[in-house]
């Protein structure tokens, strides 16, 4: 998984399913992508989800979403996952 390369359509497609199913797992999801300090719970569903879709690697017991870079970085840059007035952490324009 380290080193991957992204598949544009295909993460914002996974973004879209997390979205769907769990609004504020989403938003804690950016927020951590976005935010190396923040602490979770590391029980939350969303990190089962993102997990099983390729999204984090793992969120430890200590609450902390463990990304690689390559996907952190796709996360954190606005033109792919950004805000709209209606959702803040809307997923990417197509």
């Amino acid at each position: 998984m380290r080193g991957m390369k992204i598949n544009r359509e295909a993460v914002l497609r996974d973004l879209q399913t997390i979205e769907d199913e769990d609004y504020d797992g989403f938003i804690s999801l950016v927020k951590a992508a976005r935010n190396r300090n923040l602490v979770f719970d590391p029980d939350l569903p969303v990190w089962r989800l993102a997990q099983r879709l390729g999204i984090i690697i793992d969120c430890n017991r200590g609450g902390v979403p463990e990304f690689d870079e390559a996907m952190r970085d796709f996360m954190r840059d606005a033109n792919n996952v950004d805000g709209s007035d209606k959702h803040p952490f809307v997923k990417g324009r197509h």
